[in-house]
């Protein structure tokens, strides 16, 4: 009937596509979940100033590495806190898999260092890592800061 069409590869497609998990539907339900979390891009060193979103973005795709002239560090959550994707979501508007493969194409090519992953990620965990480095950066939900930490940008949960 149709020329180069293939009634089996069409009904095989078909068969694929309606099968696979409606992908509005999950977009949907993981932007849900995470309304309502602020979260606080943060340092112990008292000498950063406050910064844009624009900057705080550049800063964590890697295209800023100094605030003062001096060297910063980052520290990032582990893979399975849902923190972390939400963070990268709402900051980036990237999934964690993206930021992935962007942060590991930097790190290939020598542009760019991976930020330091802790194993543990509690709030206490995050303090120890920034008070053995000076110039570190970190992110955390507002609600879990304690209120002696220099907060350089809020990400608000409208963001």
């Amino acid at each position: 009937m149709f020329k180069g069409l293939n009634l089996r590869n069409f009904c095989v497609g078909l068969l694929i596509f309606s099968l696979s998990p409606p992908f509005y539907t999950s977009a949907k339900e993981e932007t849900g979940k995470d309304e309502g979390k602020s979260f606080a891009v943060f340092s112990l060193n008292d000498s950063f100033p406050k910064l844009s979103k624009s900057k705080v973005r550049m800063i964590y795709k890697g295209k800023v590495k100094r605030i003062n002239n001096e060297n910063i560090e980052l520290i990032d959550l582990t893979e399975d806190n849902d923190d972390k994707a939400c963070f990268y979501r709402k900051l980036l508007g990237k999934s964690l898999s993206q930021m992935n493969g962007y942060r590991a194409s930097l790190a290939f090519s020598g542009k760019g260092n991976l930020p330091v992953t802790i194993s543990n990620n509690d709030i206490a965990s995050i303090l120890d890592w920034l008070e053995e480095n000076p110039n570190g950066i970190a992110y955390a939900t507002i609600k879990s800061l304690p209120e002696d930490v220099n907060v350089l940008f809020v990400l608000d949960s409208e963001e």
